[in-house]
């Protein structure tokens, strides 16, 4: 071996994740890969053979091994007669790939699969507190790239996952690794499958496995769904505040602010109005944690100009405190408050606790921090983040501080529940450290575990499938949120009743860059779907009283307020979020549903979901009793939802209006495009292969309108249009 050879194997082998060292030496030097007759590169993927204790052709790093054990398990074997059983300790957290999880792996030299879609997929299964997951690494370039495939405990045989990994041009090895995620439990994994051919057995006819989406019921065939309401059952008092949005300081406010009027912009203010927001959560994300809060008061001639972040762009504090407070005020909303726990002090929090209160209490809701917990990914991570300790710490002097200012304000904690179990934490179980530490001074725990799907790598995805996932999420949403209330049920059942969850970011969420196929995909149809069914979630969540979506305005293409030809105007997501505002009640009563559902596969940061119902509802009583609100979101894609629908507890007095947000198809829009600046390129954007109607965007493209529903009695049938949210208003006797 040459010199030159040698550093170069140090240098990777420093990259690599230590588990898989071992291994990846020999192959490394053979610098071969070479696949079975299957087109399998991984080696003895069905775990049949065993040498010395270990899987044949795994590594099983010395450094792990105190971390769990493991062995070939005929429980959940999905053929031949083993699987892989890893069982975790407490020794095993953090999880993410470069904390040495426990599990097995096999290296490969990236050589012939530089720049080629390699198709992954395995059968999964766990038990207990873990879950079994399948990490896919391309490592050596510039960026690497990973896909992962999970599965949680709960099902009763092993669950088929797949996805597809695109390996960067500049990559020199890639390191497939069979993992347990958790800290008890078991985790079964059987028939990995890695190679640059799709696998004759997905049968796909393309890039992708087969699956069930939202549009594959046969053509115009309407869906059969039964709905029971029992319209006397209260569930609970639904909190106004779950119907808010997200301000950010930066370019006047996102142009709340106009700067020539040198006012607040009036079509904003109306359209806001308008929405029914209840709360705006201010300054805004990642910004909090750089902003100071003088920067944006006092005469707005000698306001400074300042970057919005390290690393961000400049902008000048004209739209500040005293700005964002008149705008909550001529919109009918309260503010919530998100302090500079990153670079600011609890001395300057507490100050703007009484400044703001100057004239009396106006804010109510105060946030300590936003993402802190976040490591690496850009600059401003790198010079925030901090371990959960030191936060916690940082929480109890930020919170006796501003309480000193007011007693009576409620102060938010941040977990780290993001995107659900699928995004790895960078400093294991940060929300119950924070929760054992700070808990007694809590009022609410602030996560953001409501965006979908997260594009942060674009493979390819056909726009079905992605919009598949994005409507599948909120299942996995409910289950983050019941995950999260259980942490906090471990401080005891009189604390644990006293701090409540509020999602203070959340809604559809793509891609970040102006080269994504999806980066303008929030103003679609499909995203206010995905709007409706979360809302959903939220609603029916005992412990959630919050939920801020993000972002209410922005030129660019994540509002759901944006411009077309110079001009506001209203996105699709606007419309799901006024249907709860000014067609819902606010007591939730009971309603159960049965329908045929479809499974999802993995995209982005959204993981796979199974029997996800084609029809959503959630029902609800006006205060006066009167009313009875029935929402139903139908996530097909094409077909109808034809449902039976019985009320119960409550006379049905025979009239009904139902108000329907629909449009010419799912990817369907108003036709809001994010502004052009020079030297900015807007790459084209995906659109549905079946109905494309994203590229037509504009007055009609969207509906939302009133029809009244005669005849209505204590069962009747509806018919819910494809792609499409209604609220029926059900007049109660």
């Amino acid at each position: 071996m040459t010199k030159g050879r040698k550093r170069m194997l140090k240098l990777l082998l420093f990259c690599v994740p230590v588990m898989l060292c071992g291994f990846f030496v020999a192959h490394f030097l053979n610098g071969e890969v070479t696949a079975d007759q299957s087109g399998n590169i991984v080696k003895n993927g069905g775990f049949e053979q065993e040498t010395g204790g270990v899987p044949t052709g795994w590594s099983l790093e010395k450094k792990v091994r105190p971390k769990g054990e493991l062995a070939l398990s005929k429980k959940f074997a999905h053929s031949g007669q083993f699987s892989l059983s890893l069982m975790p300790n407490r020794k095993n957290t953090p999880w993410d790939i470069g904390h040495d999880p426990y599990g097995v792996g096999q290296g490969f030299p990236a050589g012939r699969l530089r720049g080629k879609k390699i198709y992954i997929s395995a059968w999964l299964a766990a038990e207990g507190d873990t879950a079994a997951a399948i990490d896919v690494v391309a490592l050596g370039g510039k960026v690497p790239a990973l896909v992962e495939l999970k599965q949680n405990a709960g099902e009763s045989k092993p669950v088929f996952r797949d996805d597809v990994l695109e390996v960067p041009k500049d990559a020199v090895f890639l390191v497939v690794a069979c993992v347990a995620q958790g800290t008890s439990g078991t985790a079964y994994i059987d028939d990995v499958f890695v190679s640059t051919e799709v696998p004759a057995s997905w049968n796909s006819g393309g890039t992708f496995p087969p699956e069930v989406q939202p549009g594959s019921a046969a053509p115009g065939a309407a869906i059969e769904a039964r709905v029971a309401i029992d319209a006397s059952k209260e569930i609970r008092n639904i909190p106004a505040t779950l119907y808010g949005m997200n301000l950010e300081w930066i370019w006047d406010g996102n142009g709340i602010w106009d700067k020539d009027r040198n006012a607040l912009d009036p079509r904003i203010v109306s359209l806001t109005k308008d929405l029914g927001t209840t709360l705006l959560r201010f300054p805004g994300g990642i910004f909090s944690d750089f902003y100071h809060w003088r920067d944006g008061t006092g005469a707005q001639a000698k306001r400074p100009t300042t970057k919005s972040m390290p690393g961000g762009a400049e902008s000048v504090h004209r739209f500040g405190t005293d700005e964002a407070l008149a705008f909550a005020a001529q919109t009918g909303s309260h503010l919530l408050i998100t302090v500079n726990a990153g670079t600011g002090t609890a001395q300057e929090a507490a100050d703007w606790v009484r400044y703001v209160n100057r004239n009396g209490r106006q804010v109510e809701y105060w946030e300590v921090g936003n993402e802190l917990y976040i490591k690496g990914g850009q600059r401003a991570f790198d010079e925030s983040t901090m371990p959960p300790e030191r936060y916690a710490q940082k929480f109890l002097e930020f919170a006796r501080a501003m309480r000193a200012a007011d007693s009576g304000i409620k102060i938010g904690a941040i977990g780290d529940e993001n995107f659900g179990d699928i995004a790895s934490h960078a400093y294991g179980d940060w929300t119950s450290k924070v929760l054992s530490i700070a808990g007694k001074e809590i009022d609410f725990l602030s996560i953001h575990n409501g965006y979908s799907p997260v594009l942060f790598q674009d493979k390819g995805a056909p726009l079905r499938r992605v919009y598949g996932a994005m409507l599948a999420a909120p299942e996995l949403l409910r289950n983050s949120l019941a995950a999260t209330a259980a942490k906090v049920q471990t401080l005891g059942p009189e604390r644990a009743a006293h701090i409540r969850l509020a999602i203070t970011e959340w809604g559809p969420y793509f891609q970040l860059t102006p080269d994504g196929r999806y980066v303008d995909h929030v103003k679609t149809l499909g995203s206010a779907l995905y709007v409706a069914s979360a809302m959903k979630a939220f609603i029916e969540s005992p412990q959630t009283d919050i939920a801020t979506g993000f972002k209410l305005v922005d030129p660019l293409f994540q509002g759901w307020i944006g411009k077309r030809n110079g001009e506001w105007i209203t996105t699709a997501p606007y419309y799901a979020l006024q249907l709860y505002t000014r067609h819902f009640g606010s007591v939730l009563v009971s309603s159960n549903t049965q329908v045929a559902g479809y499974n999802s596969q993995p995209v982005g940061l959204v993981g796979a979901a199974s029997n996800v119902p084609y029809l959503d509802i959630v029902a609800s009583r006006g205060s006066d009793g009167r009313t009875l609100y029935v929402m139903g979101i139908n996530k097909n894609f094409d077909q109808p939802v034809k449902a039976q629908i019985a009320i119960a507890g409550r006379t049905v007095s025979g009239e009904a209006t139902a108000w329907t947000l629909n449009g010419t198809g799912v990817d369907a829009n108003t036709g809001t495009r994010p502004f052009e600046a020079p030297g900015v390129r807007w790459a084209k954007q995906e659109a549905d292969s079946a109905n494309p109607r994203f590229n037509s965007g504009g007055d009609n493209e969207i509906t939302f309108r009133s029809s009244p529903v005669p005849g209505i009695k204590s069962k009747f049938e509806y018919t819910f249009p494809a792609h499409s949210v209604t609220s029926l208003e059900v007049r109660l006797r």
